[in-house]
């Protein structure tokens, strides 16, 4: 299960069913906290291993989502997003900067493409993740808390789907001319 979406999005599904039922983020954020160490746990005794990201992702939320429960203050776990987004883009940027190139490192198994193509592709997810931790920011102070939990949820998703079909079209127009 390690690398699956689903089951990396069952922190997100269970905060905003909690954060839907109850309207109480803080409630909801101690419940994506909990269900974010069930997920350590279970990698942990399922595999025998946890990924960096299932790390990172958990410590965020602990210590942003910590700071929300402990000071009552959303603040902290509407940066969460932001912060997380900005350390990916940071990786694949200077990744790239330094000669790794985290989108090839990735799919470079299943896909065989220039590396032009790679870099520009990690250029593009580095810039998009730049992007969407603006975005959120944007969204969480300039708009009311239900409308940044929507936008956390639905908003997040439905634009990283969005971007991974303009990238596969690009990876598919690019290749098709290369040919």
């Amino acid at each position: 299960m390690q690398n699956n979406l689903f089951f990396d999005l069952i922190p997100l599904v269970l905060f905003f069913a909690v954060y839907y039922i109850t309207k109480n983020i803080f409630l909801a954020t101690a419940v994506c906290i909990a269900a974010s160490w069930g997920q350590v746990i279970f990698c942990k005794i399922k595999y025998k291993k946890i990924t960096k990201n299932l790390w990172v992702s958990t410590i965020l939320i602990t210590v942003f989502g910590g700071l929300t429960v402990i000071l009552h203050n959303r603040t902290f776990v509407m940066l969460k997003p932001t912060v997380l987004y900005w350390i990916i883009a940071s990786s694949m940027l200077i990744g790239q900067l330094m000669g790794k190139n985290i989108i090839k490192l990735t799919l470079g198994k299943e896909l065989k493409l220039p590396d032009s193509v790679w870099n520009k592709l990690n250029a593009a997810w580095g810039l998009f993740f730049i992007v969407l931790g603006a975005l959120n920011l944007f969204i969480a102070f300039n708009f009311s808390e239900y409308m940044w939990v929507k936008f956390k949820v639905f908003g997040t998703l439905s634009l990283v789907m969005a971007f991974v079909i303009i990238s596969g079209l690009f990876v598919y127009l690019t290749t098709k001319h290369t040919k």
